[in-house]
Parts: structure tokens; sequence; C-alpha cells
């Protein structure tokens, strides 16, 4: 099962990163130096930044996850509403994963394999959704295991409580997405900020 709190890039992430970190020190040697030689300076730094690069595309990958899950979350919640079991609302949430992402896509991957399991070995699907919380890194698919994992264990109403649930996980996805929007935007205007003296430099040769 995959833990997507590490991430390994492939051969060809790994070509891709070094071929951009190279052709950036490249340009910024002409830019600054005006030889090829001082590219060389860069490689260092492309070595050390490799792990931080794997680690954003971590991230990354984790946000397509939550994504992903919010739609899966929306799915479940009105399979329950109508009357269906967790694990067929598991199971119709994977199959629209698939239709709508692709059957390559985690999250379907992720919710059709619970399905599989729960069928074949009549596993809890409960501790499904929990591993799945824990290898997932995230928070909110971490709550919303453990409050079907309640209700199983305390006899409480799991149509009632989940979609209370899952209706402030909603909402704390919908937050998590503004804050992003709005610390993303801060870094774009950091950024032109930084690269405002090289333009300057760069114009004024």
């Amino acid at each position: 099962m995959t833990d997507y709190t590490v991430y390994l890039l492939s051969e060809r992430e790994r070509r891709a990163y070094y071929f951009t970190a190279a052709a950036l020190s490249v340009v910024a040697s002409l830019l600054f130096y005006r030889s090829v030689l001082f590219a060389c300076a860069g490689i260092p730094a492309a070595l050390l930044l490799e792990k931080t690069w794997a680690s954003k595309r971590g991230q990354q990958r984790r946000d397509v996850l939550l994504d992903g899950f919010r739609d899966a979350l929306y799915s479940i919640s009105t399979s329950l509403s109508s009357g269906r079991q967790l694990p067929d609302a598991v199971l119709l949430a994977g199959l629209q994963a698939k239709e709508a992402f692709g059957a390559t896509a985690d999250i379907a991957r992720e919710l059709l394999n619970i399905a599989a399991l729960y069928n074949e070995s009549h596993s809890d699907i409960e501790e499904l959704l929990q591993s799945l919380g824990e290898r997932s890194g995230l928070e909110e698919v971490r709550q919303f295991a453990d409050i079907c994992a309640i209700c199983r264990k305390t006899g409480a109403d799991l149509e009632r409580v989940a979609l209370l649930g899952a209706e402030m996980i909603l909402e704390r996805i919908h937050f998590r997405r503004e804050v992003q929007t709005l610390t993303a935007q801060k870094r774009l205007d950091t950024a032109l900020l930084a690269a405002l003296p090289v333009l300057v430099y760069y114009f004024s040769i």
C-alpha cells in the first residue's frame, strides 16, 4: 500500500529536475558573470535541494488526494443519507472517482482497494479507512475514519454522525484551500519583488 508521507522521485522526474536546475544555472551565469563556468557552482545546490523538491512533489500529490477525498466525501455522505451501508457507499465513491479522475488516480485506487479487501477478506472497513488515513498523512481522512470507527464501537447512528462529521470536514477542506490560495498569492508577490532587481539589472545592461 502506498505511503503518501514519503515521495521518491522517478528517474524521469529526477532527469527533469536536474535539467531544469542546469538550465537555470547557465542562464544565471550568463546573466551575471557572462561565463558558463560559474554554472558549475549550482551543482551542489541542486544536489542539496533535490530532497526539498521531492518533498514539494509529495505535498502536491497529497493535495490532489485531498481534492479527490473531498469529492468522495460528498458521494459517501449522499449514499449514507439515502440509506446505503458504509461499504457500499465507499464502493460507489470509488467507482465515481474512477470515472471522474481515471483508474490510475490515487483516490480511485484507494477506495476501490478498500471495497475489494472488505468483500474478499471481510476486513473491518473502518480499519481499512483508518489505514488510509495514516498512510495519506491527511488529517481530514484520519478524522473521517476515526468517526466511522467510533460509531461502530459505540453503536452510534453512523448515518447521522458521519454526515455531521463529513460536513465539518468539508468545511475544513474549504477553509484550507482558501488559506492556500491566499498564501500562494503572497508567495507570488514575494517572488516578483525578489525578481525585480534582476530584471532592472538585465534591462540596464
